[in-house]
């Protein structure tokens, strides 16, 4: 990964300097980010959502890779759940929760297509889709547990649009075109990191590739996925059709967890670690950057 690489989020300059009360705050509020996740983890899981708590799962993994010494140990006991009253909160977490962006709560959830295109957003975050193709394309967004639903915009060929996000918005985002069994997804997490002021990003071909999409930040930086055509050449065994038999894209590499090793080493040979998420875990793949406007570029 590059210089952005998320495991090094774990060291905070000044972050021992105010002492013991400061350190047990900021390590409460980390606990409060990971028991929320594992709270969202299970509820996907006992509603059979596997790939949704997968995806919980990779973000419980980021986590324990940037505060290893806030968050359990693999096998060790979940932390307890997070108070939802503020006031329930011990003094100093109280402080760090109304002072550090990385604290605050996710927003009331709001049914998904409910947010108005660029309306009443939190300043900042954006991405702006780029359509680099020769057909008109929409893009679809799923938010994570508690986060705003954002609606789909339409894309004509060359057509450039930017989409405004609230504060610590999370989620993904795929294009429809295909039989929606295999997609190429684009992740990102706003808002993140230990100073609040990361954002998390990555081209997933896990759930399959019906695009070709490549995600950077605006003003350049590393880059996840690839806009080359690496449907065409593969086996036709691994390529994904529709109903009508037309292939449209190229299938997943991860069902249940169990991986499909022919599709696996497909991807892996069109698209380097560091590069795109191809198993779960392959947490090289999460790329982080100080700014909070990407630009995706879709196919």
């Amino acid at each position: 990964m590059t210089v952005e690489n998320v495991g090094q989020l774990n060291t905070v300059p000044g972050q021992g300097d105010a002492g013991p009360a400061f350190d047990a705050a900021l390590n409460g509020a980390w606990q409060g980010e990971w028991a929320r996740r594992e709270e969202a983890r299970d509820q996907a899981k006992a509603a059979g959502d596997e790939g949704l708590a997968q995806h919980y799962q990779n973000e419980l993994d980021v986590l324990r890779l940037m505060m290893p010494g806030a968050v359990p140990a693999p096998g060790e006991a979940p932390l307890p759940s997070v108070p939802g009253n503020l006031a329930e909160l011990p003094t100093q977490q109280q402080a760090l929760v109304v002072d550090e962006p990385v604290t605050k709560s996710a927003p009331p959830a709001t049914p998904t297509g409910s947010l108005e295109r660029n309306a009443a957003l939190a300043e900042g975050n954006s991405l702006t889709f780029v359509n680099e193709g020769h057909t008109p394309m929409t893009i679809e967004f799923t938010a994570n547990a508690g986060q705003a639903g954002i609606a789909s915009i339409a894309l004509q060929p060359g057509e450039t649009m930017a989409q405004s996000f609230p504060e610590g918005w999370s989620g993904n985002f795929r294009s429809s075109a295909g039989d929606g069994a295999h997609v190429t997804l684009g992740e990102v997490a706003f808002n993140g990191g230990v100073d609040g002021n990361q954002t998390f990003y990555d081209v997933s071909y896990i759930e399959g590739n019906n695009a070709r999409m490549t995600i950077e930040p605006s003003e350049g930086g590393a880059v996840s996925g690839t806009l080359d055509d690496i449907v065409s050449d593969a086996p036709d065994a691994i390529k994904a059709r529709d109903e009508q038999g037309t292939v449209y894209g190229l299938k997943k590499t991860t069902t249940s967890e169990v991986f499909d090793d022919p599709v696996i080493d497909y991807y892996r040979g069109a698209v380097g670690e560091g590069e795109g998420y191809v198993v779960p875990r392959d947490d090289i793949s999460t790329l982080g950057t100080g700014s909070n406007s990407l630009t995706i570029r879709v196919a």
